[in-house]
């Protein structure tokens, strides 16, 4: 953030606390206890918003991992914060239309964004003629709120320093769940998370999962985890910055993905992995660093449960807990490839397959259930909702990793490729992981491209002023 001298702001502070007492008593007098903790909560959110933009940003950009942190520290309120904060961002931005037109119009620009605005709008046209209008309209208001959320990160993050603790804040919230998810699974206590998705889920061999610090199911939560944890692996290999805090996030993170019991992350990890010693097969650490992985290996085999063994054993139908789960993700595969061949041109509509799921013509496919399923590959997923409008999804990430690929091969500085290369692999891990995921509805699948398009744009305009630091 740009340097401001504290006494510049010191009013600001004041104010707000003075405001927020004030509202306090006030909204004690005459209302219920909750509106005395609430309006003033949100009042010097208002006044921090106001002074600060990026600080709501930065704030949603960590609450899309550690939703479930959110809901603890916010949960008196009557709605979401993360919709609040998002809400009251776009707002205070919108009123600095002066200040903030040039970015607004970037963004406006951006292909990553455009891409977004036209999934959008394919989601649109393919609920007119969803049989379901209910769940084509639910989809529709998350597809919204996600791309409001791409475009906020793209204006906010206009300098060096800000990309910087944006995309820092992966991997930093990543250590975060990571440390929660060993906690919950040595003390056997959910701590955090509140949803029925996190705090319910068990392996078929009887193990309790934990989601971390996320509300979101324990395997959609390890795609997240999965992200910042590559990240901090290829800091740490391409640059001696922050290595010893990286080094803590892989060890911690890599331990937590392995008890999040989350499949899809360990075999996203493990290909990422095989890639990365390929790519440093030359370098001189590579031995070493081989060596140092196996002995890690070795030593954290004790702590690993029994059950894990089985859970991966269970991919191919073996283990004693029977858990069936290749063919029952085979039969996901199945309904959405048939639904497509019916519906090419425009799907069935957003958030639709779980209404098709449960036809009857399905029920004689293995695995198939009376309750809806959400089609477990991401890529499939969309294509199964929107038809010929996903390849606007898809757009997406190709910008987006173009956008990477652009600030490597051109960096500002050795910390843009830096932050180029963590963030790509991380990205990629999280795109791997979602071949066994319904990610499209995830907030990453929308924060990270917004992510590589600021960076791409801080880095052009660097390159343009001159070299500069290191964020």
């Amino acid at each position: 953030m740009r340097g401001v001298h504290p006494l510049r702001v010191a009013p600001i502070w004041l104010g707000a606390g003075g405001l927020g007492g004030a509202a306090a008593v006030a909204a004690g007098a005459v209302g219920p206890s909750i509106a005395a903790l609430a309006l003033p909560v949100a009042l010097i959110g208002a006044v921090v918003l106001f002074a600060q933009p990026f600080l709501g940003v930065l704030a949603l950009v960590v609450f899309s991992h550690l939703d479930a942190v959110e809901k603890l520290v916010f949960g008196f309120l009557p709605v979401s914060a993360f919709k609040l904060i998002a809400a009251g961002t776009a707002v205070i931005i919108a009123l600095k239309g002066m200040q903030t037109k040039d970015r607004m119009t970037l963004a406006l620009r951006e292909p990553v964004v455009v891409c977004g605005l036209l999934t959008l709008c394919a989601a649109q046209i393919s609920a007119v003629f969803a049989d379901d209008r209910g769940l084509a309209l639910d989809a529709l208001r998350t597809f919204a709120s996600l791309l409001m959320l791409m475009v906020l990160i793209v204006v906010t993050a206009d300098t060096r320093t800000r990309v910087a603790i944006l995309i820092y804040a992966v991997a930093a919230t990543s250590l975060v769940s990571a440390a929660i998810l060993l906690l919950e699974t040595a003390t056997g206590a959910t701590l955090v998370a509140q949803s029925e998705a996190a705090t319910t889920a068990r392996t078929a061999e009887g193990f309790d999962r934990s989601s971390g610090g996320s509300d979101y199911n324990p395997t959609t939560a390890a795609s997240m985890l999965l992200a910042g944890v590559v990240f901090a692996l290829v800091h740490m290999l391409e640059s001696a910055r922050y290595r010893r805090i990286m080094a803590a996030i892989v060890i911690v993170g890599t331990l937590a993905i392995i008890l999040s019991f989350a499949r899809s992350a360990v075999v996203a990890y493990a290909l990422i992995a095989l890639l990365l010693v390929w790519r440093y097969r030359r370098e001189r650490f590579v031995p070493l660093g081989l060596v140092v992985a196996a002995i890690g290996i070795v030593g954290f085999l004790p702590f690993i449960p029994a059950e894990y063994w089985e859970r991966l054993g269970s991919i191919f139908g073996g283990g004693t807990g029977r858990d069936w789960t290749l063919g029952r993700r085979l039969t996901y595969n199945l309904i959405g490839l048939d639904l497509i061949a019916q519906n090419p041109l425009l799907g069935v509509g957003p958030g639709n397959f779980v209404h098709h799921f449960v036809d009857p013509a399905y029920r004689f496919l293995p695995g198939r259930t009376l309750l809806g399923r959400e089609l477990h590959n991401m890529y499939l997923s969309v294509i199964v909702q929107l038809g010929l409008g996903a390849l606007w999804f898809f757009a997406i990430f190709g910008y987006a990793f173009a956008r990477l690929r652009a600030v490597a091969r051109a960096p500002a500085g050795d910390a843009f490729r830096t932050l180029a290369l963590a963030l790509g692999y991380g990205f990629a891990a999280y795109l791997v992981a979602s071949l066994f995921l319904p990610n499209e509805y995830t907030k990453y699948t929308w924060a990270l491209p917004a992510l590589c398009a600021a960076l791409y744009h801080v880095n052009e305009a660097e390159r343009m002023a001159g070299p500069g630091g290191a964020p």
